[in-house]
């Protein structure tokens, strides 16, 4: 397990506005808020902070416990991890109308990794998604709030977009409108990290009539593998859906959600095998 001391040295992307607003602001170390240590508070923490302005220590926090946490539970993960805590104020903060969390369920899955955090963000941000999940997608097109060359190159720390796109789960398909974001952050002891948040920006449009899913939120946090090779990762995903007569069982209809994250993680390293 890697231990982070405290964070005194500057990001990279806040350097020069902090010489800006004087040399005061450099005096003193703040510490680490505190994060959860257990997996499910510890996603549910990443999606709230994913996006906070201009300070990212919470996610530095969140980064040292998930690593700890990865080291000893990531084989508890891969059939699946229940994760249901998420608070009503990180989703009311999206700014897409107030939401009630009641019922809401979710579920983690780990993954390592041979790849690099960069290589799988590049890929993440810059490739075609269709191409790269080729199972997942029947059709997926996404708008850039901004030049996405000014983050893949590590000069802007975060990126927005709006994305539309039909999702094939073999025995259903969801057609969702979504806002990502993708950030970096910067650590004092073991480099760049990475997260991507995710959300429904509208209830989706389900190919069955017993299943309707109003809300969904996702998060993927990339850290370093074990010595720093390679990179190690969470999914979570949370959903509040409602299920009508003749619908599977709930955990059925999670356990699908969870083999997509799963095939998902496989696939990007698929697809960076081919380059």
């Amino acid at each position: 397990m890697r231990t982070l001391s405290q964070p005194c040295a500057l990001p990279k992307f806040t350097q020069v506005v902090a010489l800006g607003v004087g040399f005061g602001a450099l005096v003193g170390c703040r510490p680490l808020p505190e994060a959860p240590m257990e997996l499910d508070e510890l996603c549910g923490y990443l999606f709230e902070h994913a996006n906070d302005d201009d300070d990212t220590l919470a996610l530095e926090a969140g980064a040292i416990n998930l690593d700890a946490w990865l080291d000893v539970n990531i084989d508890s993960t891969i059939e699946g991890y229940s994760v249901n805590t998420l608070s009503d104020d990180s989703v009311n903060a999206l700014n897409d109308g107030e939401r009630s969390l009641d019922g809401v369920k979710g579920a983690a899955v780990g993954h390592t990794s041979e790849y690099a955090i960069t290589d799988l963000v590049s890929a993440l941000v810059g490739d075609d998604m269709m191409a790269i999940y080729p199972d997942n997608y029947e059709t997926f097109s996404r708008t850039f709030d901004e030049d996405p060359e000014c983050f893949l190159a590590g000069d802007c720390a975060s990126l927005q977009a709006e994305t539309f796109s039909t999702i094939d789960y073999s025995v259903v398909t969801v057609e969702v409108d979504s806002m990502v974001q993708y950030r970096w952050v910067e650590t004092a002891d073991y480099g760049r990290v990475a997260i991507e948040r995710t959300w429904m920006r509208t209830p989706a449009t389900v190919s069955l009539d017993f299943l309707s899913v109003d809300q969904q939120y996702y998060v993927w946090m990339f850290i370093p593998g074990v010595d720093g090779s390679g990179s190690r990762s969470i999914q979570a995903t949370w959903m509040v859906a409602q299920l009508g007569s003749g619908a599977p069982p709930e955990d059925v209809v999670l356990g699908i959600v969870v083999n997509s994250m799963s095939k998902g993680a496989d696939d990007l390293d698929g697809w960076l095998a081919t380059k």
